[in-house]
């Protein structure tokens, strides 16, 4: 791992053994009895000296924690996806909607229902997991903690490896797929204060998307509230090739990003370091509790502010070991965080990158001539540093290359915090006041379009980005040489205690 010194170096290694056996798991070739990995760290183990005994010992037992743990995972969910058969029959399903209803990308609507009655024909299956239901574009009007009675056929399950839409379903703990043909109201859940929550944010989303024009809105909703993105297959793809995709949806790397922009921002106003801090934390949660806490924004921003506020309180010397033990912590509770949710991958990873990069590139940016501003050489370090990790995972999925990237992220990225902010503070205002809605959102209309403009102009230059049809192993082999080629170039630097954080030096 990176260098840390002394017993809190040796104390991360059995975290990041754990991660690694995680790892291999998702990757190991399903016709190779798992006995083989058992057997190889049995090897590993008696014939090798490469660590103390007790050491070796240590790392061993944590790999095969981590393989057994996401071995056993896999192997009880696809049991409980076999399981579940019902051919040629109809089926039908009653249930809480858990999750807000989203579009699909090809027309219709998806719904997470947590079932509780389940029957195939007129025989009841014992089943109480959570089913994804598919429907048509109307049943996008339920509400969360309704509870409906669907009917219709079961979909096969899903095939595919690692990031494929059977391990992001594994990854949300569903376990069942049905084509729904039609629904009933049963009943709703009595309100609470998560529901008044959650139907506050749903209305707060509606008067942003018809208070902005198009495409505005369908980049400014998904941004701000969550949910999926509208925006046509030509704007998809021109955020594609500069490198933008991430900033369409609530996710762990533009919590990252929110983090540290805002308190560096905050210190280039000369706010003192206290009440940055306290000023962004306030900021994170109110906004988290606004979006609905999803899962990948919650574990992005706690991790975050806990990054920020252990350099406040003087524990910086432990942000790598609490960044695995986080990670850990989560797999153990969800094994296929790591191969079903690339947000959770991305938002460790930009954090990963802000910590150990953005200090190394700020000094690289301040011997540049054209570079002289503060608020462009941090921002464009910052945007940087998270990209010297993350990219990898995105060329890796996608077989997406954007050599216009960087540039198109110091001119974009730099404005999502104050955007932010200022749509969140908007759109209550404009609920409560809607003759008003075209004046109050007037100035992020503008704002919006501007970056628009900026984005369809970039992805439109020659060589701008590309992709690449190469095999999947081979874009897997470049992924791990890339990382690995990183990690020791990282060896031969001494990290200080402001890895994570760029402090302007003029900012006491």
């Amino acid at each position: 791992m990176l260098r840390g010194g002394g017993q809190s170096h040796w104390s991360s290694y059995p975290w990041l053994a754990f991660i690694i056996g995680l790892a291999i798991a998702g990757l190991w070739p399903e016709q190779w009895p798992v006995i083989y990995y058992y057997g190889g760290l049995a090897g590993l183990a008696y014939g090798s000296s490469f660590l103390p005994l007790k050491k070796r010992w240590l790392i061993i037992l944590c790999l095969t924690l981590g393989f057994g743990r996401a071995h056993l995972a896999l192997v009880t969910k696809e049991a409980v996806a076999s399981h579940l058969i019902c051919s040629n029959k109809i089926m039908t399903m009653r249930g809480e909607i858990v999750g807000q209803p989203q579009p699909r990308s090809n027309g219709g609507s998806q719904l997470i229902v947590k079932v509780k009655l389940a029957q195939c024909g007129h025989e009841v299956i014992k089943f109480n997991g959570r089913a994804m239901i598919y429907g048509p574009d109307n049943w996008l009007d339920s509400k969360v903690g309704e509870e409906w009675q669907f009917s219709g056929k079961l979909k096969p399950w899903p095939v595919g490896g690692v990031f494929s839409y059977r391990y992001s379903l594994f990854s949300r703990r569903i376990e069942v797929i049905m084509a729904g043909e039609k629904r009933q109201l049963v009943g709703r859940r009595p309100l609470n204060l998560w529901l008044r929550l959650v139907n506050g944010q749903q209305h707060l989303a509606e008067v942003l998307t018809t208070s902005l024009p198009e495409p505005a809105a369908s980049l400014a909703g998904p941004l701000i509230w969550g949910g999926a993105s509208r925006l046509s297959a030509e704007w998809r793809h021109n955020l594609a090739i500069t490198g933008l995709s991430h900033i369409t949806a609530v996710s762990g790397f533009n919590i990252s990003l929110l983090i540290i922009l805002l308190f560096n921002n905050l210190l280039l106003l000369r706010c003192p370091r206290l009440l940055a801090s306290t000023v962004t934390s306030i900021v994170i949660v109110v906004y988290l509790a606004l979006i609905g806490c999803p899962a990948s924004a919650v574990r992005a921003g706690l991790l975050g502010l806990l990054m920020l506020w252990g350099r406040q309180l003087g524990r910086v010397v432990q942000a790598y070991h609490l960044l695995l033990i986080s990670a850990s912590l989560m797999l153990i509770v969800n094994p296929f965080y790591l191969w079903g949710d690339l947000g959770f991958g991305l938002s460790y990873l930009a954090v990963l990158g802000l910590m150990t990069w953005t200090n190394r590139w700020d000094n690289i940016i301040k011997r540049l001539p054209l570079v002289r501003y503060p608020f462009i050489r941090d921002n464009l370090a910052v945007t940087l540093a998270a990209q010297m990790w993350t990219w990898p995972l995105i060329f890796w999925q996608f077989g997406q290359i954007s050599l216009i990237a960087p540039l198109a992220n110091l001119l974009v990225v730099w404005a999502l915090p104050w955007l932010t902010i200022f749509l969140l503070l908007a759109s209550p205002i404009a609920w409560l006041w809607p003759a008003g809605q075209v004046f109050i959102f007037a100035p992020a209309g503008w704002l919006l379009n501007v970056l628009l403009m900026i984005i369809k102009y970039l992805a439109h230059l020659p060589l701008a980005g590309f992709m690449v049809d190469w095999p999947y192993c081979w874009r897997i082999i470049i992924g791990i040489v890339y990382y690995l080629l990183t990690i020791i170039l990282l060896r031969k630097f001494t990290l200080t205690n402001n890895d994570y954080v760029v402090t302007p030096k003029k900012v006491v």
